[in-house]
């Protein structure tokens, strides 16, 4: 176990004895799209530190309604909870672009706290660039305008799949704008007419990152240095 070498940026800032640990009651599992991670009020009963993929934590509302409240890849971990005592949530978590993570039951994660207060120093760091975020998104969706806050989740999710090309529906879009879909359509096709991307058959192709960061307004590059702020890890480990 001691040669893993993760890709997720908070077990790679652990030290070897806690990571170590950590590997000898984690296993890695595969997301698929839209399967869930987390549901409102129920147990949770793992907590995930994903490698690969985007999971979207959103927030449940009257009459079905989801609206995303953050974006989660290999920089951070779902079940944050757990980590302060708490072992339910009241959104919803769900895999957004599939991929994987490793996966650690809740009761073992508790108890890797208590052998390595490292865990519990590192996720009080990672809690508040998750607030961070939180309270970043709800300005951005109020002032930003619609191109502009696709271009930054478009980066966003870019960065966390490693890869120029991804699945993206226009519903699933809407989504997490919290916009309709005509609002997604005109966005979408503002950046593909300026060849900043391709949007074909629910998928998204990156054409032109450097254009598209131009686009996108500066709630990207603020979540990021805020991130190498507090986490204390290089910025072009989330691009």
């Amino acid at each position: 176990m001691s040669s893993i070498l993760p890709k997720n940026l908070l077990l790679l800032k652990l030290k070897l004895p806690a990571r170590q640990a950590f590997f000898k009651v984690a296993e890695i599992v595969h997301f698929d799209l839209k399967e869930a991670l987390t549901e409102p009020n129920q147990s949770i009963e793992f907590v995930d530190f994903p490698e690969s993929g985007v999971m979207s934590l959103l927030q449940p509302l009257s009459g079905g309604a989801l609206i995303e409240l953050a974006n989660i890849g290999y920089e951070g971990m779902v079940g944050l909870p757990v980590a302060f005592g708490v072992l339910s949530i009241g959104e919803k978590c769900f895999c957004q672009v599939e991929g994987a993570a490793w996966r650690v039951k809740s009761e073992n994660f508790r108890t890797l706290q208590k052998q390595y207060p490292e865990w519990t120093e590192l996720c009080q760091r990672y809690a508040i660039t998750l607030i961070d975020q939180l309270g970043r998104n709800a300005a951005c969706n109020r002032v930003h305008a619609p191109e502009q806050r696709c271009a930054r989740w478009l980066l966003q999710t870019n960065d966390r799949c490693h890869n120029a090309q991804f699945v993206l529906t226009q519903e699933f879009l809407a989504l997490m704008l919290g916009v309709s879909r005509t609002a997604v359509n005109v966005s979408a096709g503002v950046l593909s007419k300026a060849k900043l991307i391709s949007y074909v058959r629910g998928k998204v192709t990156i054409l032109d990152r450097k254009g598209l960061e131009a686009v996108s307004c500066d709630c990207y590059n603020a979540l990021t240095s805020y991130y190498e702020q507090v986490i204390g890890l290089p910025s072009e480990s989330l691009q």
